[in-house]
């Protein structure tokens, strides 16, 4: 949801999201970019097969294309002016017993860095790269962002409620500009959801996708 609120580029027209899951993001990004045309990668059949009956069954099916690949394997033709990913995070953690959980949830450090570099050959050179991940990963994220020619432009911290820092997003772009950091709360003391979060999130909120 965080991501898919934050993740706008409106002059892009080619987009690609990385480790697509059952497709729900590309729908999000697709309902508040009426021009892009997403390519939606993963590496797992049945998520694609999720992803493509989602697609299918909404009213962005013709401009969403679902591709069951491993991004290390993805050599298309063209650059994309936007790439949004929730990549498997827990780098170098304990993985699951089961291969297909651990592939979509883990990485070590020497395969995150080559999916750094994977991602800013595919990038265009005016285009935006959106990912999250949680936040005690910040400082990996960083040095290879910076090893592959990536430029942070934007930090968003995400917290869950007050002083508990879960996620984080980078803005980043093969152009250098000055760096911005905001905080963005997801809910309050009352446990409530702030009011940040529900005017971020409110194009998504009660929006029948299909």
């Amino acid at each position: 949801m965080i991501l898919g609120a934050f993740c706008l580029n409106q002059t892009a027209k080619t987009a690609l999201d990385v480790g697509t899951g059952t497709g729900v993001l590309s729908l999000m990004v697709a309902q508040t970019h009426p021009e892009l045309i997403i390519d939606a990668l993963d590496i797992d059949p049945q998520n694609c097969t999720l992803a493509k009956h989602n697609v299918a069954n909404s009213q962005f099916s013709e401009r969403i294309n679902v591709v069951c690949q491993d991004i290390f394997d993805f050599n298309p033709i063209k650059k994309y002016n936007l790439i949004f990913s929730n990549p498997p995070f827990h780098v170098d953690s304990l993985k699951s017993k089961e291969n297909r959980i651990s592939k979509s949830k883990h990485f070590t450090e020497i395969e995150f860095a080559s999916f750094i570099q994977k991602l800013s050959t595919l990038l265009s050179e005016n285009g935006k790269f959106f990912m999250i991940f949680p936040a005690e990963n910040l400082s990996v994220v960083k040095i290879h962002l910076e090893n592959h020619d990536f430029f942070i432009n934007e930090i968003i911290n995400i917290y869950g409620k007050p002083n508990l820092k879960k996620r984080v997003i980078t803005v980043c772009s093969k152009i250098p500009t000055e760096l911005k950091e905001i905080d963005f709360l997801i809910r309050d003391t009352s446990e409530g959801y702030s009011k940040e979060y529900i005017e971020k999130t409110k194009h998504f909120h009660g929006t029948d996708l299909g």
